[in-house]
């Protein structure tokens, strides 16, 4: 029987003039058998009407039998009903909340609709066959009725689960973004969550951290005082906050401050919460603000002993251009020893020449109209070395004013290393574009050099079987066809290579196509073999995008021809493209029913000569999906599959947005 998505409404004949008939001659027995019906059914939904009069809802209910029977009888019947749903789905329903509404109380007003409508066929007809027409009929409208339920049910119930989950997205986000050390905790001490800022305050990554013990993480010393504390939270008989010492993943000491409390699942401790604030740095902070209020005539030498153990080098110059400090990473850096530098000019320290004059330029113009061009800034300059030599360095300079005159003080690196490191990088990656090249010449001339050989291979070997076959012993004539077989999947070979080498990203190639007109190109090339395998092809809404038009033919066509090559015997392929706007591009599916592959081989499949299936059942080059994955990130995309053994394939493509401005080159 044909499904009611197939049929339209206005053709149901039967049930429309049987709908007439119930109007004219049984409706007001239509309206009490249904109401009859619907209240013998347990559907808590009729609480809802109690405040409402017997009149009103026979009203109501004729009203809504009314609008079936038009419907039935102008084939709208169908779309009343899907605005009936989405009206329920949208809280439409006046007095009546969506979710006291399920799918089984629809199921039965829906069901004694049906009952009612039925009752009367024993008065429309006596013609057995057009009683069975009519029930037919009936059967498909309330089956597409109920499909229509279901799905909206499904969606109410997808778009709920969503609400839930962003719900608990945002409190979770909420946890793991919090400025405090969030931690939960079993009650043997087993860390179930810890947020961002924990993790990142004590050094640990969330897989370091799991099926480990709180106990680990707190100093040895604290850990009774730790417990103790705990046990007392447990036994909810304090709710003191707690001061102890955590340990960084690399040894060193935090001290945290908070509280702990529990949580209780049927009078049992089911898990234990902590939020704590890192007040290290505050301590640190009171004991330096007290250390230097005890100590303010040591303070220049601490300030000095900091500067001497930094990892950069530290230089101080006057506004004169006179060193005043030189730390030893400068020593280190540029050779000089402090004793040999402090009061000279730092220009003809460390300066070249051809750079000197707009040093001292750009130092005046500051002083002058606090006009600043690298103050604060970093930049790579190049520097000279006390044995002569130049070199990069890494410099960034701040203004102060200590006792009313202006210094400047400049961290500076070494970069020498660094900027050497980027140049190779980039004469090898240089390097691998030229090879690259090279080698998509040396498959295209290999190739070419192959098939003449390859040539008289395949003619002396055809004109052997042809002409002498029988003249040739039964194992020679074995052992020919097999050298013949064997040169024509060379030729195969050499082919798909030299398709494989020529795919190009050549910008002057990119063009605006229409991937629909493609596809359909394609499957008319592929008019035989889909005709033949018995292969169905559906694809909707393909774009105009910019890409190559041959690579997108090339595209399509293997992914087409792999579906249809490894299909299931004897049974109808089943082939569905389609194509989804994403915010900066478009994703593809190519879908089949085909007899797919273990999902271990999803990479796998990809690189070129790697094939699944034995030759001998499934002819093929092993090149046809490298081939596809070329041409995607040619233009900048991504492809991979997803499959099942015996359920079939689907490649899933990426093709980002290419303007022309923005084409690969």
């Amino acid at each position: 029987m044909p499904h009611l998505s197939d049929i339209n409404l206005l053709e149901l004949i039967y049930l429309k003039d049987y709908s007439i008939f119930i109007r004219k001659t049984k409706f007001e027995d239509l309206v009490s058998i249904y109401l009859i019906n619907i209240q013998s059914s347990d559907i808590p939904l009729l609480s809802f009407f109690s405040h409402i009069t017997k009149e009103q809802l026979l009203e109501s209910a004729r009203q809504g039998l009314s609008k079936l029977l038009t419907g039935l009888e102008n084939g709208t019947a169908i779309h009343q009903v899907e605005e009936s749903l989405n009206h329920w789905k949208n809280n439409g329903i006046s007095g009546i909340p969506r979710e006291s509404i399920s799918l089984k109380d629809i199921a039965l007003i829906y069901s004694a609709q049906k009952l009612a409508f039925q009752s009367f066929l024993q008065y429309y007809t006596s013609d057995v066959s057009v009683a069975v027409q009519v029930i037919n009929e009936i059967e498909l409208y309330y089956n597409q009725v109920q499909e229509l339920a279901v799905k909206m049910f499904q969606t109410i119930q997808h778009e709920e689960q969503e609400k839930r989950q962003e719900s608990e997205n945002k409190y979770r986000d909420l946890f793991d973004n919090a400025s405090d050390l969030i931690q939960i905790v079993t009650p043997e001490g087993t860390l179930l969550y810890v947020n961002n800022t924990w993790l990142n305050t004590l050094g640990y990554t969330i897989q370091e951290i799991e099926g480990r013990s709180i106990f680990e993480v707190i100093k040895n010393s604290e850990i009774d005082k730790y417990k103790k504390h705990r046990k007392k939270v447990v036994e909810e008989t304090s709710t003191e906050n707690i001061r102890t010492i955590y340990l960084k993943k690399n040894g060193e000491e935090i001290t945290i401050e908070g509280s702990i409390n529990c949580k209780y699942v049927n009078g049992k401790p089911e898990y234990i919460r902590g939020i704590f604030h890192d007040i290290t740095l505050k301590l640190e902070q009171e004991r330096k603000i007290q250390y230097y209020t005890d100590q303010l005539a040591e303070r220049e030498e601490n300030l000095r002993n900091i500067i001497e153990q930094a990892p950069d080098a530290v230089i101080v110059i006057d506004k004169e251009n006179q060193i005043k400090l030189w730390n030893p990473k400068a020593e280190a850096v540029f050779g000089w020893k402090t004793d040999e530098v402090i009061g000279k000019s730092m220009p003809e320290i460390i300066v070249p020449v051809e750079y000197r004059e707009r040093h001292t330029t750009g130092l005046n113009r500051f002083l002058s109209t606090k006009e600043a061009r690298i103050i604060n800034k970093t930049v790579e300059v190049p520097a000279i070395h006390k044995e002569g030599y130049e070199f990069f360095i890494s410099l960034t300079v701040s203004h102060s004013i200590q006792g009313e005159k202006d210094i400047f003080i400049a961290f500076v690196r070494d970069v020498t290393e660094q900027r050497k490191n980027q140049l190779e990088l980039e004469n090898k990656r240089k390097q691998l574009e030229k090879s690259n090249q090279e080698l998509e010449q040396y498959a295209w001339l290999t190739s070419h050099d192959l098939k003449e050989p390859l040539r008289k291979i395949l003619t002396f070997s055809d004109a052997l079987i042809k002409k002498h076959d029988k003249n040739i012993p039964e194992n020679t004539l074995n052992y020919l066809l097999k050298i013949h077989h064997a040169a024509r999947r060379m030729d195969r070979l050499i082919e798909a290579v030299l398709l494989y080498s020529n795919v190009t990203s050549n910008e002057d190639l990119f063009a605006p196509t229409n991937l629909a007109t493609i596809l359909n190109e394609v499957i008319d090339d592929l008019e035989i073999l889909v005709t033949s395998k018995n292969a169905t092809i559906t694809f909707n809404n393909l774009p105009v995008i910019n890409s190559i038009p041959i690579q997108m033919r090339q595209l399509f066509q293997n992914l087409v021809s792999n579906a249809i090559k490894y299909s299931k015997p004897n049974e109808p392929i089943e082939i569905n493209i389609t194509c989804k706007r994403e915010q900066n591009g478009y994703t593809f599916q190519v879908k089949d029913n085909g007899i797919g592959f273990n999902k271990i081989y999803a990479e796998k499949i990809f690189q070129v000569f790697q094939r699944l299936q034995p030759t001998e059942i499934y002819e093929g080059t092993g090149i046809g999906l490298a081939l596809c994955k070329k041409i995607v990130e040619v233009h900048k995309g991504t492809i991979h599959a997803e499959s099942e053994a015996g359920v079939g394939s689907s490649f899933i493509i990426y093709l980002p947005d290419l303007p022309i401005s923005s084409q690969p080159t």
